[in-house]
């Protein structure tokens, strides 16, 4: 028999293998296939790579590939689309039209599953993300297997409560906490279930830096001895946020630090992060703080999930900060140092999405609850640069 796994991400990629370890007991054969939204080919390739700590049977990639070097930051057009698309006047056209492309988009990647996958085996499980594209798809192709749904992020805490009825598993890192809220709430949490135990993950993530074919010159570039800083930079472009929220943010943290001369700062962007906004913060660190500083950039180990990376840092990072990324509150979690500073900016980055396009507005604060009442137990939130 086959499980599908469906994955957009190198990290949920490892949450999956943690669950397919835990549970293949050899009667199964697991197909891994990357979701349809663009990557960039060295994601893509550390995203396979995982053949080499886990034993997939297939792998099948429904995305597009997109050169290493491209910049994510959204076109003047792409911008007035994201804005104009929710007006009343343009949606029902611009729906019309999605529509039509996502009814040929799910033909073409049903003939490619089915085309991969013939003769191979019935499926009995698919393991997918809430707003993974070809679920619909897996649904429609595959209609008696059992379905389990993992997170990706903060959002898929708040998705899943419109999930219904709840006839599948969501494995997630913050169950208990999860289970609590819903529970306070009054809402059933019996679908509600754990996704990894006390160092499960730390053990994953030295695994695949060590079966990496550049561990060397990932280990010699990023590993650094003496009191760390990291700073986990975000894929905020959506928000067409001001360049000056950059330094802003970099000042915010900079001013929790104490002695910062006396650190070295980790500047950790995200894969799909803009060029632009990599440079203003890496510009600001090393020239205008004048501060001792290490950007990940233009390298493989960008591509990786720094909760993997952080396997390198955790023994001597004192503070981590992050706007509202899920990684701050998974890094707390998954290695739990309780001598380092979890620092997370959510109230703080409410002043700079005055120009953000509606339907971003709306997830922004429809996830504000779980952020606060379930993802930052181990987390302070800080909303201004002056330390309390």
């Amino acid at each position: 028999m086959l499980r599908i796994f469906v994955s957009p991400s190198h990290l949920c990629t490892l949450y999956m293998i943690a669950y397919a370890r835990k549970t293949n007991n050899g009667n199964f054969k697991d197909v891994l296939i990357l979701d349809t939204p663009p990557k960039k080919a060295a994601l893509i390739k550390v995203i396979t790579d995982t053949v080499k700590i886990y034993p997939w049977a297939e792998i099948i990639n429904l995305s597009t590939v997109m050169p290493d070097e491209i910049d994510f930051t959204p076109n003047a057009r792409k911008s007035l689309t994201r804005k104009l698309k929710t007006k009343p006047i343009i949606k029902p056209i611009y729906d019309f039209l999605l529509k039509l492309h996502l009814k040929k988009q799910k033909n073409s990647e049903a003939k490619i599953i089915q085309n991969q996958l013939i003769g191979k085996g019935g499926v009995s499980e698919i393991n997918i993300l809430t707003q993974t594209g070809v679920n619909d798809v897996l649904f429609k192709l595959y209609t008696k297997a059992s379905v389990n749904y993992f997170e990706h992020g903060q959002g898929d805490y708040f998705f899943i409560q419109n999930i219904k009825p709840y006839t599948y598993n969501f494995y997630c890192v913050f169950a208990d906490k999860f289970k609590q809220y819903l529970q306070n709430r009054e809402q059933e949490n019996n679908y509600v279930k754990s996704l990894l135990s006390a160092n499960d993950f730390p053990a994953i993530a030295k695994e695949v830096i060590n079966t990496d074919v550049k561990q060397t010159v990932i280990k010699s570039q990023l590993q650094v001895e003496g009191k760390l800083v990291l700073i986990l930079m975000e894929n905020v472009q959506i928000y067409n946020v001001p360049d000056a929220f950059w330094t802003d943010y970099l000042d915010l943290c900079i001013a929790r630090v104490d002695s910062p001369n006396e650190y070295t700062f980790i500047l950790k962007p995200h894969p799909t992060q803009s060029i632009k906004s990599i440079e203003i913060s890496k510009n600001y660190i090393l020239n205008t703080c004048k501060l001792k500083a290490i950007v990940i950039e233009n390298n493989h180990a960008v591509n990786y999930s720094v909760e993997v990376l952080y396997s390198l840092w955790q023994d001597n990072t004192h503070y981590v900060f992050s706007v509202f990324s899920s990684a701050l509150y998974y890094i707390s979690k998954l290695y739990g140092n309780r001598a380092t500073k979890y620092y997370y900016a959510y109230d703080f980055f409410k002043k700079y999405i005055g120009d953000a396009p509606p339907q971003f507005i709306d997830i922004y604060t429809g996830i504000e609850d779980v952020v606060k009442n379930v993802l930052t137990e181990n987390c302070i939130n800080i909303s201004d640069n002056k330390p309390k």
